[in-house]
């Protein structure tokens, strides 16, 4: 599985003075299973929106302008809704598709569903799953089961002692739902707030802040993103720690791997991985180990790994060496997982 390093270095140095030896972290992206288990086999999928409002969300037609509270026109109302609700599946049905992990995204139209407001909202039954798959011919649905959003505006002040905003705050609940399933498998709330603002580094330049209309569709579309977040293979960031000992070509081989030059970091650590000896050995192995998975080679990243804690098994080198070995099992765990999920074959 490819990986990507950043070319940014989060460094920690610390001085373990019984030891003498001084570690560094360096920040490694890894991709991530979504959060949700879904079976290998569920490769197609629905979105449907219910259309549904809490009665309790009263400010669900209004929006803040130069903080007063103003009602919008019931038309403006329903087409911002249908707008909103149109672009976060959209934007879900593009971060779906281009995750790899679906074959199919159907999407059901805004007016699937007629607009409906109550005290509680009830799950789908398992017959209705049932029929939606049946029908769009798909695995599974999700349903944003709620949307809601406020819109806030002011001008700024003629004095500079406030400045021109605007935000837009987005709550979606999701809900996920196989046709085997009684009730939805996942079921999540999600909030987003965008902001906007005039820059005080360009104030000779006028800055257009974005309307009701405007924002909450960028909003929605945003909170959307990051909700497939949950449901895809996502991108988080790790940090893996290599070792270092005194001698000047161990000093050169940190300042190498700092500068995310990792080949040349690796011929070094190369030279002492037969040294007579163990502690040496075992540092040298564990920091070629990292090197390997740096460089997308983690089948030699975990022989090298397994060699350097059979050498280190005492003292803080130790306890390293054998935190890294579980991190790669991890890794390949999820890795296997991912491969299955993104029909991965590796030779």
């Amino acid at each position: 599985m490819k990986i990507f390093n950043k070319y940014s270095w989060i460094i920690f140095t610390g001085l373990i003075c019984y030891s003498c030896i001084t570690t560094q972290s360096a920040p490694i992206d890894l991709l991530e299973p979504g959060k949700i288990i879904f079976p290998a086999s569920i490769r197609k999928v629905a979105l449907i929106s219910r259309n549904f409002k809490f009665s309790v969300d009263t400010l669900a037609n209004y929006y803040n302008a130069d903080f007063r509270i103003r009602r919008g026109t019931r038309t403006e109302n329903l087409l911002i809704d249908s707008i909103a609700v149109t672009e976060s599946m959209d934007t879900l049905r593009k971060a779906l598709l281009e995750s790899g992990r679906f074959d199919e995204v159907f999407v059901y139209p805004f007016s699937a569903i007629k607009p409906h407001i109550g005290d509680k909202e009830l799950p789908f039954s398992s017959g209705f799953i049932q029929s939606l798959c049946s029908e769009s011919e798909t695995d599974a649905v999700i349903s944003l089961e709620m949307l809601s959003y406020f819109y806030s505006r002011h001008k700024g002040s003629s004095g500079r002692e406030i400045r021109a905003e605007a935000n837009a705050k987005v709550t979606a609940i999701w809900s996920v739902y196989t046709p085997k399933s009684d009730g939805p498998i996942d079921r999540f709330t999600h909030s987003e707030v965008i902001r906007w603002g005039d820059n005080p580094n360009i104030s000779h330049q006028k800055y257009r802040l974005p309307g009701r209309k405007e924002a909450i569709t960028i909003a929605s579309g945003t909170a959307a993103k990051n909700y497939s977040k949950r449901i895809v293979p996502y991108w988080t960031e790790s940090s893996r720690v290599i070792i270092g000992l005194k001698g000047y070509e161990w000093d050169k081989a940190l300042s190498y791997a700092q500068k995310n030059e990792w080949k040349e970091a690796a011929r070094i650590w190369k030279k002492y991985l037969q040294s007579s000896q163990k502690r040496v050995a075992g540092v040298a192995a564990l920091n070629y180990a990292v090197a390997q998975e740096m460089l997308g080679n983690p089948d030699q990243a975990n022989i090298w790994s397994a060699k350097s804690v059979s050498l280190l098994q005492n003292g803080e080198t130790s306890r390293i060496a054998r935190d890294y070995a579980g991190q790669l099992y991890q890794r390949k765990l999820k890795a296997e997982q991912l491969n299955t999920l993104l029909k991965i074959n590796r030779p």
